[in-house]
C-alpha cells in the first residue's frame, strides 16, 4: 500500500474513532432531540477539527478532518428520527 495513502487512512480512522467516541460519550444518557445532535455536530465542525493535533503533515490533517466529518455524519444518520410521510399532497 502506498505510504502516503496509508498515512491518510490511519489519520482518518483515528479521527473517526475519536469523534465517534466523543459523540457517544456526550449522548450516553440519551438524545432529547435531533436538534441537540445537530447543535453538537455544528460545534464540533466549528472547533477546527483538531481531535488529532499530533498529525502534522498536510495529508494526515486532511485524513483527520475527513474522519471527523465522516463520524459526525454517521452519528447523525444513525440517531435521527424518521419523520412520518405527509400524504396530504396527494
Amino acid at each position: 500500500m502506498d505510504r502516503e495513502f496509508q498515512q491518510y487512512r490511519f489519520a482518518r480512522i483515528e479521527a473517526q474513532n475519536i469523534t465517534r467516541a466523543q459523540l457517544e460519550a456526550q449522548f450516553k444518557d440519551g438524545i432529547r432531540g435531533i436538534e441537540v445532535v445537530e447543535k453538537a455536530i455544528e460545534q464540533l465542525m466549528m472547533t477546527g477539527l483538531t481531535c488529532t493535533p499530533w498529525r502534522q503533515s498536510e495529508l494526515e490533517q486532511a485524513g483527520s478532518c475527513d474522519g471527523t466529518r465522516l463520524a459526525a455524519l454517521e452519528f447523525y444518520w444513525a440517531h435521527r428520527r424518521r419523520r412520518p410521510f405527509n400524504s396530504e399532497s396527494e
